[in-house]
């Protein structure tokens, strides 16, 4: 499985996922087809991705298309770094959230649409996505090097997004500073590296009507430990308000 199905039969009813691809820290570009054939083949989810530039400078890096595929979407998922959309394609992924449509977001989906004023003209932007729909505080982060081990937060117990998910897990990404935190956020992990407080490191939020799950997990090493995918697939049948697929 790469890149977008060419065509889906009329009567698919398969739930769909679609996942929006944009950055050049991370490698989501391999990572994710990886994932959603999972979702495919293990868990019956029909997937469709939408790729843009990798490449770190260029007006290119900006071009995105096809997010009118959200639609008929009932999650985004979303790996993204500082890029603006053409404003068509900007209003497909906000009339997509105002429809109540659910989103997962990953790493840097924390400053997915800020391009901190390097956005072409007459490109849209959306520098507030991080506080006003994933309700996070992304200011930077530590410096790579320490691995981060990572636990369950206070009152997080039980959720289902940890049904199954093997704790303390470690990560090899460096530890974003997202505190403090919207009020209307549930922290299900924290992270923390020597001599530093802890930081969240997953939670959920409402933005109006849609489920939020954010992570700012997403290393290519995340994707290859175990606990991360297991959080990854519950997150996915969360957002969906969908039940939990048998793991046996």
């Amino acid at each position: 499985f790469t890149g977008k199905p060419k065509f889906c039969f009329k009567n698919d009813n398969r739930p769909r996922v679609v996942f929006i691809s944009a950055e050049n820290e991370y490698g989501a570009a391999g990572t994710l087809p990886e994932f959603a054939h999972e979702l495919q083949i293990k868990y019956g989810l029909y997937c469709e991705i939408l790729q843009g530039s990798t490449e770190k400078t260029g007006r290119e890096i900006h071009e995105l298309a096809g997010l009118e595929a959200l639609t008929n979407a009932d999650l985004a998922v979303l790996f993204m770094r500082r890029r603006s959309l053409a404003p068509e394609q900007m209003q497909h992924f906000r009339d997509y959230l105002d429809r109540g449509g659910a989103l997962i977001g990953l790493r840097t989906a924390s400053h997915a649409l800020d391009t901190r004023g390097s956005a072409p003209e007459g490109y849209a932007e959306w520098p507030k996505f991080d506080p006003e729909v994933l309700g996070g505080n992304y200011h930077n982060h530590y410096g790579s090097g320490p691995k981060c081990t990572v636990t369950m937060a206070a009152g997080a117990a039980g959720h289902p997004i940890l049904a199954g998910v093997k704790l303390p897990l470690t990560s090899n990404g460096s530890l974003y500073r997202v505190r403090p935190l919207a009020d209307s956020t549930k922290q299900l992990l924290v992270g923390t590296i020597p001599d530093k407080e802890p930081e969240p490191v997953a939670w959920t939020n409402t933005f109006k009507q849609s489920r939020i799950f954010y992570t700012s997990l997403g290393h290519p090493d995340d994707f290859q430990n175990e606990p991360f995918r297991q959080m990854l697939i519950n997150a996915v049948f969360w957002s969906m308000n969908k039940p939990l697929p048998n793991m046996n």
